[in-house]
């Protein structure tokens, strides 16, 4: 092996540098994801900016660890292609694009030098905004381009890789500390933006790989040069972070490092494979890292210490994680009103992709004719190669996906360049909406007619949302204490408290006015059957004017989704 001398490792950049900037980056995210999820300017369950960054950063190190050649452009390809699949939520999403950006710079090149990496990273920027129909300053596209500009500057100056890494970290930083100025909603919150400090991680993460070896960085807790998310305490509330989407069949998530002195791990991921799904091996000089969902964790580490010791080893229950800690645990009734057959629909020529959580607002979407239902929501945001996959499971050339939550909207809109198919996405924002939209839909017409007769029918549709804060905050005048419930008209937060079924009757009356006459009560997994029916009882004695109508959605998260038409 040719081996380079100091001057040319600090000027060129090689696939295996790139590869381990990727793996860097995976560590520092693995580390840093929840401080970034503590920026939540909203108190509520979310999809969490760390987890999907770090969701699609694994994917892009899966990519990575797949290429054994030695170009840094056809690497960069692949993580930006695996990234791209891989991404969930919108700084996901944005994440992919400044990956996809840096490969276009990198197309057919072996190496590189400090002026094409700054260049690469232009179009990084270039991607992301794009990316982006209404682009926001204060966000994550702030602190890239100040990254952008600080590298290009290094590089005008002569600098080498490691200082123009480390003038991008820096101006990166600069820009992060001005967001909270930025946006209202940061000011208000004291916070600086989460995808702009998940950005900065992940270039932290980067630098730091090249400048220390693989075990210092294993062992690194805490090498931030600053402290962006400041005083805020990311322990408040009492609701854990739901980290990953998970199968009934392998439902502990298992993390663990192996270490040993020959380096030899050809055949760990092999052993494993048979045990679980999500499975990545990460190995470099002696240790390995492991991620492995599976339903027999205590197996996993037994063949993990086939190949040497065990160190750091991490188990959740990711059923437990989605039912949240914040969770009432009351009996379920068998009695409850759902929609539990599913009839048969004419196809028309496009097929419908719906996005939704619970067992209840399942049948009810396969009832009024959704062709494939993506699992997913708040806090488990499918990623693009899920609703790829329900795209290309459709008999028909065309689809139409309903994303059903804000925070997926743009994943699904990466689809559309990833298929054949002539596909459309309605920018659906709920689960009230997305019904809605089903209810609207007319498989004799054209996917144009239904797209125009669907918008409308979504517009007519109001949501309201009891859910529970995860922090102390107070927003946009309402005070909020970790564990309350939260009631929401739409995005807006209206009221918090500790009674629930008062929160319920008073957000209801906040919705409802004098031109609706329908209003759906779905009640959600923590909900009993008694309780929601003493709640639609309240409702039809303040509304008796009104058809109320209750529904078992079975949804995690929200104890009441209101539709109020």
């Amino acid at each position: 092996m040719t081996t380079r001398s100091k001057n040319e490792q600090g000027n060129l950049l090689h696939a295996n540098d790139f590869k381990k900037m990727i793996l860097g980056a995976n560590y520092f995210f693995e580390r840093e994801k929840e401080r970034i999820n503590a920026l939540n300017v909203f108190p509520v369950p979310d999809g969490d900016t760390g987890t999907n960054m770090s969701m699609t950063l694994k994917a892009a190190v899966e990519g990575s660890l797949s290429y054994k050649g030695q170009s840094i452009g056809e690497l960069s390809e692949i993580v930006a292609s695996r990234a791209l699949l891989g991404a969930r939520g919108n700084s996901g999403v944005i994440l992919s694009q400044i990956l996809r950006g840096i490969a276009h710079g990198l197309r057919k090149k072996d190496h590189i030098s400090t002026a094409e990496l700054s260049r690469a990273f232009q179009y990084g920027v270039v991607y992301a905004y794009k990316a982006v129909s209404k682009p926001v300053e204060g966000t994550i596209l702030t602190v890239s381009r100040e990254m952008a500009r600080g590298i290009r500057s290094a590089a005008k100056k002569g600098e080498n890789l490691y200082d123009s890494l480390e003038e991008a970290v820096r101006s990166g930083k600069e820009a992060l500390a001005r967001t909270t100025d930025m946006l209202p909603a940061l000011k208000e919150a004291g916070v600086v933006d989460a995808g702009g400090l998940g950005l900065l991680v992940f270039f932290e993460g980067c630098l730091y790989a090249m400048k220390k070896s693989f075990n210092d960085m294993l062992n690194h807790r805490k090498d931030l040069a600053v402290d962006p998310v400041g005083t805020i305490d990311t322990t408040a509330g009492t609701a854990e972070s739901h980290l990953e989407p998970f199968d009934l069949e392998y439902p502990y998530c298992t993390e663990f490092i192996v270490k040993n002195e020959n380096g030899k791990f050809d055949k760990l991921e092999i052993l494993l494979s048979p045990h679980g799904d999500s499975l990545l091996v990460a190995d470099y000089n002696k240790v390995a890292k492991v991620h492995i969902h599976t339903a027999s964790p205590g197996l996993v580490l037994q063949i993990g210490q086939k190949f040497g010791t065990i160190h750091d080893i991490k188990i959740d229950n990711m059923i437990d994680q989605h039912r949240g800690t914040v969770t009432r645990n009351k009996p379920v009734d068998e009695n409850k009103f759902i929609m539990s057959s599913v009839i048969p629909h004419q196809k028309g020529e496009a097929g419908l992709i719906s996005v939704s959580f619970g067992e209840g607002f399942r049948e009810i979407f396969l009832s009024l004719g959704a062709d494939e239902i993506v699992y997913g929501g708040q806090t488990m945001n499918p990623n693009v190669e899920d609703l790829l996959k329900a795209v290309e499971n459709l008999p028909q050339q065309k689809a139409i996906i309903l994303p059903n939550n804000r925070n997926i909207i743009m994943v699904a809109e990466q689809v559309k360049a990833l298929t054949e198919k002539n596909v459309e996405v309605l920018k659906t924002r709920t689960l009230p909406e997305g019904l809605a939209a089903l209810i609207a839909f007319n498989p004799m017409l054209t996917i144009e007619v239904n797209m125009e007769n669907m918008l409308q029918s979504i517009e007519e549709v109001k949501t309201g949302l009891i859910t529970y804060a995860t922090r102390d905050t107070t927003v946009k005048g309402v005070k909020i204490k970790a564990g309350q419930f939260l009631g929401l008209n739409g995005d807006k937060i209206i009221s918090a408290g500790q009674n629930l079924h008062n929160l319920a009757i008073e957000l209801v009356s906040d919705i409802v006015d004098e031109e609706n006459d329908i209003i759906t009560v779905f009640y959600g997994q923590d909900v009993s059957n008694r309780e929601a029916g003493e709640l639609i009882k309240a409702i039809n004695i303040k509304y008796p004017d009104h058809e109320v109508e209750p529904q078992y959605g079975g949804q995690p998260i929200y104890y009441y989704i209101f539709s109020v038409e």
